[in-house]
């Protein structure tokens, strides 16, 4: 293609490798239709504000109806923007000129961004609902299956498969909060903006914002050119999420290593030498891309750091890292939802790992000091003395009575046994948010009904953008 639309412009005279590294168009692809809906908002504004005339902005409405099935991005054109008007051109001549009249690529190309990355963040909280519903159904099943509770990645207390379970669960709905934060400062409007200050075309920006569906405007026209914050917002939001599956996949590995846990073979691979390996590939994978998803974080924070306000061409650097974030992250909840779904617990080995560590020591530490009136302190004294004992040969029961009897403390032996069982030690338990079984279906259930919840934000507003393109796609006088 020659586009008519490069005589008398800069891009005619520039270099070919030039054009290629400036041009935008390896990620304006995602924006191709958001583009013309804020060319549909905008020709209905020029037409409310008397701008231009009636016929004008059908015939021109009508070319961005046809767009709406495909347009050709050309690199030489520099842009989506430019594609967009040359494509508009060929269909009904030089009246697409006053396609560019009250507006700059500038803040055309914000208020695209912020359409598209609205509609990306409601995906992925999609995606990451079904995960944390995933953690919650599998902790409901596994609300009596006894696990460990680790520290240092050294066994540490008893607990329960569906304690852990839960502790993602939780952190993977924070991260929902963090969604809405973003889809918060993303859904603001910088249209009409223009190039920096505005134009003198009496648009109503107010108006404009309401057809694509935006909550309000950005308001300072400097800003709204040159804000990329709503994108290092949706960014930071992914790499929370990125953050807590690469925890999750460490756990998966490590508890694979323990014969805690195992994974169906669909989330495994084997070695090419060794045919008795059983890897956790997976979780491995899901591990490192988290380092992809902080990295293009870095990456937009620096490129942001370096510049002056308003626009600079270093902005479209930002616009590729924000949409490999999004691809990431969604390809790591899902297959984390599914590989979730496949864990089953070793309860065999992760009670014999709690005796072996002696996980218990704490609750009888407990036990004294509340049966004895033992300050906790001395209680903690006089189990590390009864382990020290064990650890050289002694049985632990006979040290711990020796320990006690040596502060004039007689405890019964039965009851010394009772504390000593990590599974009664769980059923123990009557904190808040602990590995009690009935604790964890409560945690369970209302995880389930946040999910609920955050399912019906994401629907209505998915439904909310609907309408909105709907009534300027089909828009008429």
């Amino acid at each position: 293609m020659s586009p008519d639309i490069l005589r008398g412009n800069r891009l005619a005279s520039m270099d070919d490798e030039a054009l290629r590294i400036t041009s935008s168009i390896g990620s304006d692809e995602r924006i191709k239709d958001k583009v013309v809906y804020v060319n549909m908002a905008h020709v209905n504004s020029l037409l409310a504000s008397g701008a231009i005339e009636k016929a004008v902005a059908e015939k021109m409405l009508s070319g961005l109806r046809d767009a709406l099935s495909g347009y050709e991005l050309d690199y030489r054109l520099e842009d989506v923007h430019m594609s967009l008007e040359a494509y508009l051109t060929s269909r009904i001549g030089q009246e697409a000129g006053f396609l560019g009249l009250g507006k700059s690529r500038n803040d055309q190309v914000a208020t695209a961004l912020r359409l598209q990355t609205r509609e990306e963040l409601l995906k992925t909280a999609g995606l990451l609902i079904s995960l944390v519903k995933a953690l919650a159904k599998a902790a409901e099943s596994e609300s009596k299956t006894f696990f460990l509770a680790m520290t240092h990645l050294q066994p540490a207390q008893p607990s329960t498969a569906a304690h852990w379970l839960l502790s993602y669960a939780e952190a993977l709905l924070m991260d929902i909060e963090r969604i809405k934060l973003a889809f918060r400062t993303a859904n603001l409007s910088p249209m009409g903006a223009a190039a920096a200050s505005g134009s003198t075309v009496p648009i109503d920006r107010f108006e404009v914002a309401e057809l694509l569906g935006f909550d309000g405007l950005v308001e300072n026209t400097v800003y709204a050119v040159s804000a990329r914050d709503f994108l290092v917002d949706a960014i930071y939001a992914l790499s929370s999420i990125a953050v807590n599956l690469s925890k999750l996949s460490a756990d998966i590995v490590a508890y694979m290593a323990l014969g805690l846990i195992d994974l169906d073979d669909r989330f495994l691979s084997t070695s090419s030498i060794m045919p008795q390996k059983r890897n956790p590939v997976v979780a491995e994978i899901v591990r490192a891309k988290a380092a992809t998803v902080a990295a293009a974080l870095i990456g937009a924070i620096e490129t942001l750091r370096g510049l002056n306000e308003s626009y600079n061409l270093d902005l479209q650097e930002i616009t590729p890292k924000a949409w490999q974030a999004f691809d990431e992250v969604n390809s790591m909840l899902s297959v984390t939802a599914s590989m979730v779904a496949s864990i089953r617990f070793n309860q065999t080995a992760a009670l014999e790992l709690a005796n072996k560590y002696l996980v218990v020591a704490s609750d009888i530490a407990e036990h004294i000091s509340l049966k004895h009136g033992v300050p906790f302190r001395e209680a903690h004294h006089i189990v590390g003395e009864a382990i020290k004992g064990h650890e050289g040969g002694e049985d632990f029961m006979q040290a711990l009575v020796n320990a006690l009897k040596k502060r004039g403390i007689h405890e019964s032996t039965d009851e010394l046994r009772a504390v000593l069982d990590p599974a009664k030690a769980v059923e123990a338990r009557v904190t808040v948010g602990g590995p009690h079984p009935k604790e964890a279906l409560r945690q369970a259930n209302r995880v389930l009904s946040e999910c609920v919840k955050a399912e019906s934000w994401v629907n209505d507003n998915l439904s909310k953008f609907k309408k909105a393109y709907d009534k300027l796609a089909n828009r008429g006088w």
